[in-house]
């Protein structure tokens, strides 16, 4: 095992490999990024795009940005600071990216915030972000990793992406000082649950090797062990990163192979790359893959993707000396340098431990309130979900622990907002010293009409002879308020022919915001997500309408309505179509569409002030193999961001009843 030490030039060479092993990496897989994963390999091998300073890469740009996060916060950075730092810097809405962004816009906290209506939360966006963590935190992969958890649970609380970023994490922290790729990969599976699916297609990946197959059949073995549709699903992928690994010959050969297991493949790429150049240093890395890209960095910056960035890196080498400094805070601040600027570890450290394991079994249900000046420490735990119906009741936890030297009297009380009902199961508690207790918290919510998108009930806990401590606000998500009608059957038409078909519902009559503008037997139902409580509707195929209302207090003219769903579907919106799609797609409900080139029931609408009508009509065909799933889904057209000051929890007629 070899000695790191901050001052040396061998250290400042890996940093840069790593990152220029990146920039490689990710240039050459992100042309050939799809939505769907596919069959067969794909045949590359060099850079099918080239640019000055490489193609601008989510993978890499994010950990610039997070680099900054942690030269202002420092290395007590937690996951709260990196939600507040994204919604400043980062604006582009991809897949979980997106979701979870709308989950902070409506006041939800790390974790809740990305557990909560967040479909993609298996997916590749943190295990990309792993590099910064290592870098900070050489030979220290116990310290990478805890840091990396600050950052997976952002935007992928409660998923295998969690894993895919651990893994990731302490592989490259762990390469700063052994070489040894069977080591490698121990060590990062030490990171993991055994039986997460992303060790097994880790594991699938290296029987295959030690079996003598072919990459090309191990690509197959992981897709038998971890299948999925959807591209960015991330145990597979962190699987491929491994086929390149140990099938490639040589740095290119091994990007190249890893990219040509397809699916998410500048990820898979990228973080070879990263590996690759830790490894061997920026000195080891072919001048072929390297000279073309230099040392810039391209950024999506000039279009937007990130903005308020004057700060951030603009080279290579400067990032290295950036992130130098950091980790020489980090270090310090954990107690893991030696007098002369060497990092204090052993073989024995660079595995995981206790304390790591502990995060496998973190709650992503849970809020924790624990600011250091707080005699109590505080915890909210919504147990599953933030949303609630009207007229609906719901137990949520509250945790109190105390870290104080001796028992602490601890008074306890909740305010809601009006028409809502927040009742603790106690108000006065002892807890002994270092000890804690739960109390149930029960909720009732109000009739729709006065039921928001998002109201907070704060939680007190006041430590009798103690200074007075802020109250924990736990925030509520209104559900939507949907009405079904239907299923229609096809009556032999095919899916064009139902679809161009007009029902006498499509075209309102008398007053439009009254429950009577449109015929037919209409059913009131609640979504308590994106998701629309379709389940077992459609199943023999049929035809069924979902009508929605939306109230903005302000006209907003760039509106996106969409529905992620797996039949056909065409959507209206104040009676005037804006989207209509044929087609058959396995769901992936990201907030852009499905990639695919292919028309979708995503469309540009204007929403005016006031009361706006959606009404979706959704065909599926008697023989359709899928099963019938829909999403609801409403943004700004620009950049896909979540629109929650719209409000959707009730129907106009409710304004007038009051109900």
């Amino acid at each position: 095992m070899n000695q790191i030490n901050l001052n040396s030039a061998r250290l400042r060479d890996q940093i840069l490999g790593c990152w220029m092993g990146k920039n490689c990496g990710g240039t050459l897989g992100t042309p050939l990024e799809k939505a769907w994963g596919e069959a067969e390999v794909f045949d590359v091998w060099w850079y099918p795009v080239l640019a000055d300073g490489g193609i601008p890469n989510d993978d890499l740009e994010m950990q610039l940005v997070w680099l900054r996060a942690l030269e202002e916060v420092g290395p007590q950075l937690k996951a709260a600071d990196l939600a507040r730092t994204w919604q400043n810097h980062i604006a582009y809405n991809m897949d979980e990216f997106g979701l979870s962004k709308t989950g902070l816009s409506l006041g939800l906290r790390p974790p809740i915030s990305s557990y909560y209506n967040n479909w993609f939360r298996d997916c590749m966006g943190c295990p990309i972000r792993s590099e910064i963590w290592a870098c900070v935190a050489p030979g220290a992969p116990r310290v990478a990793v805890r840091l990396a958890f600050e950052d997976g649970i952002v935007d992928h609380a409660g998923g295998e992406s969690i894993y895919g970023e651990f893994f990731n994490t302490a592989v490259e922290s762990a390469a700063f000082c052994v070489s040894d790729v069977d080591k490698l990969l121990d060590i990062g599976l030490s990171y993991i649950p055994e039986t997460c699916l992303t060790a097994r297609a880790i594991r699938v990946a290296r029987d295959c090797h030690a079996q003598g197959l072919t990459w090309q059949e191990a690509r197959q073995k992981v897709l038998e062990t971890a299948p999925h549709y959807n591209a960015q699903f991330s145990p597979p992928n962190i699987a491929f990163q491994v086929v390149g690994w140990l099938w490639g010959l040589e740095f290119g050969d091994a990007i190249c192979k890893a990219v040509n297991c397809g699916y998410d493949t500048d990820c898979t790429g990228a973080t070879l790359g990263s590996v690759l150049g830790i490894i061997g240093g920026a000195q080891s890395l072919p001048e072929k893959w390297t000279e073309p890209l230099g040392h810039t960095i391209a950024t999506s910056a000039p279009s937007g993707g990130l903005t308020h960035v004057e700060e951030i890196p603009q080279t290579l080498d400067e990032l290295t000396e950036r992130v130098l400094v950091q980790a020489r805070r980090v270090l310090s601040f954990h107690g893991l340098l030696n007098g002369d600027d060497t990092v204090k570890t052993s073989e024995t450290e660079l595995w995981a431990d206790d304390s790591v394991r502990a995060l496998w079994h973190k709650n992503p249900t849970s809020v924790e309130f624990s600011n250091l000046n707080d005699a109590v420490h505080v915890a909210l735990d919504y147990i599953d979900t933030p949303a609630m119906a009207p007229n609906s009741q719901k137990t949520v936890q509250v945790a109190l622990s105390n870290p104080q030297p001796k028992a602490l009297q601890v008074a306890c009380s909740a305010v809601a907002p009006a028409g809502w009902s927040a009742k603790l199961a106690q108000n006065s508690v002892e807890i002994p010293a270092g000890g804690a207790v739960k109390i149930d918290l029960h909720l009732e919510s109000p009739a729709r009409g006065q039921l928001e998108n998002a109201q907070t009930v704060f939680v007190a806990a006041a430590a009798r002879n103690r200074p007075v401590q802020s109250a924990a606000p736990l925030v509520m998500v209104g559900a939507r308020a949907v009405r079904l009608c239907g299923p229609f059957p096809l009556d032999g038409k095919e899916v064009a022919e139902a679809m161009e078909a007009e029902l006498e519902l499509e075209h309102p009559s008398g007053d439009a915001m009254s429950p009577q503008a449109r015929k037919g037997e209409w059913r009131e139902v609640v979504a308590l997500d994106n998701a629309l409580p379709v389940e077992g509707e459609l199943a023999k195929g049929g035809v069924l309408y979902a009508q929605l209302w939306l109230h903005c207090d302000e006209e907003v003219k760039d509106g996106w309505v969409a529905t992620g769903t797996t039949c056909a579907a065409k959507i209206w919106v104040n009676g005037e179509p804006i989207a209509t799609s044929l087609a058959a797609r396995p769901l992936r409900p990201n907030y852009d569409g499905p990639y695919d080139g292919t028309a979708a029931p995503y469309g540009n609408a204007h929403l005016r002030a006031g009361w706006n009508e959606v009404l979706i009509k959704y065909v599926r065909a008697e023989d359709a193999e899928l099963p019938f799933q829909a999403h609801f889904i409403v943004c700004h057209g620009a950049r896909h961001t979540g629109l929650t000051t719209a409000r959707w929890t009730r129907f106009p007629w409710d304004e007038a009843t009051g109900e």
